[in-house]
């Protein structure tokens, strides 16, 4: 058998600088980005006249436009796909633990995800929320970042 090796959970420095120039670089490509938008259409036409790719691109038909566009649309249809999988993977776990921890039947199942969908729904912000959690229950949430452990725990701890 052989033996486990883990990885150490810090990053080193050659990481972490790799980490920051990643994100120096998407955040440059982003400004660039925005600053082309920011531009009038006039300038727009004349840098994308200019550029040997956007030739290519339109004469194929397909316009600056018609990227972004696209480009919007998968960002749309990629968050709701990713939220309503979220909540459904999330609704059945709360349904499989309140009947494996309490017996709950389909009813009571049904009952709670009904009430804690209301909750989501018409809750102000999640601040609210998690406020609500410690001060009545007192339990801390904690998502901030990839801990250890539980994410639900008593205040006291």
């Amino acid at each position: 058998m052989s033996k486990v090796k883990f990885r150490h959970t810090t990053q080193t420095s050659r990481e972490l600088r790799r980490i920051a120039e990643r994100e120096a670089g998407r955040q440059a490509r982003q400004k660039s980005i925005d600053a082309f938008w920011a531009l009038t259409p006039e300038k727009r036409a004349q840098i994308m006249a200019d550029n040997e790719a956007f030739k290519r691109i339109n004469k194929n038909g397909i316009t600056l436009e018609d990227l972004r566009n696209a480009e919007d649309q998968g960002r749309r249809d990629g968050y709701r796909i990713g939220k309503e999988e979220t909540l459904i993977i999330c609704y059945a776990a709360f349904i499989l633990a309140l009947h494996e921890l309490h017996g709950f039947d389909s009813d009571k199942c049904r009952e709670v995800l009904n009430l804690a969908d209301e909750k989501v729904t018409y809750t102000l912000t999640s601040a609210d929320a998690i406020r609500e959690v410690y001060d009545e229950i007192g339990l801390t949430l904690n998502f901030g970042e990839d801990m250890p452990g539980e994410r639900v725990q008593d205040k006291g701890d």
